[in-house]
């Protein structure tokens, strides 16, 4: 299950989609170590832990879902010290298990990945820097997307490869190759960002999104 539509939003940090050659990425930059990072790992251990719970003790007993941990997540009780859940199970491709979540204060980044098996064991694994890129990148390519279907439904048409074009020269974003599908035909589009995370690690994320056949489609992330 790849659940795409859902969208998540920082706590108090949240990034609007402006102009930007470069995204940067926060994860890594003065994560606190020691007895707060521990603290929040354990937490999101307890999290991840009480959704396999859920899952295992459902009738019947399935893996453990995208909702089996947003309802874990959301139960005070269970994460007691407010870590946002930022990935969601099957929420970047590639990343199909990674679960992230965030705590403002201190400030923390925490990463699991949930076992695909009924009953399995979560466990605590270094975030990956792909995954964190891509999820940190992809809302820009749809905002680019939906304004160039938004700008060629106001001229009476479906999207076109020059309106995509024009949209991501407004958002200052790249496009790898120019699109060239005519209005009415769709096609895929292909994004490629520049991101740095941290002092010294710099990378490129391709964002792909499917651009719709008929006016005032949806545009939908998916694989490149």
């Amino acid at each position: 299950m790849m659940p795409m539509q859902r969208r998540h939003s920082w706590p108090r940090l949240s990034r609007t989609l402006l102009p930007a050659v470069t995204m940067a990425v926060l994860l890594g930059l003065g994560s606190p170590v020691g007895a707060s990072s521990a603290s929040s790992s354990s937490v999101a251990l307890r999290i991840a832990d009480y959704a396999v719970a859920t899952a295992t003790h459902d009738n019947p007993a399935h893996v453990v879902t995208a909702a089996d941990l947003s309802n874990a997540a959301g139960i005070t009780a269970v994460n007691n010290t407010n870590l946002f859940l930022l990935i969601n199970v099957g929420d970047v491709f590639g990343f199909s298990r990674l679960v992230l979540f965030f705590q403002e204060k201190p400030f923390v980044d925490i990463c699991l990945n949930l076992p695909d098996t009924v009953g399995g064991t979560p466990k605590i694994i270094p975030c990956p820097r792909q995954a964190r890129g891509l999820w940190d990148t992809h809302g820009g390519a749809l905002a680019v997307s939906n304004r160039a279907i938004a700008a060629a439904a106001a001229t009476g048409h479906a999207v076109s490869g020059a309106d995509v074009v024009a949209a991501a020269k407004v958002y200052h974003l790249t496009l790898r190759r120019k699109p060239i599908f005519l209005a009415g035909q769709g096609g895929k589009v292909e994004f490629t960002t520049p991101v740095e995370m941290g002092l010294n690690t710099k990378f490129t994320v391709d964002t792909c999104v499917q651009l719709p056949k008929t006016a005032y489609g949806i545009p939908i992330w998916v694989p490149c």
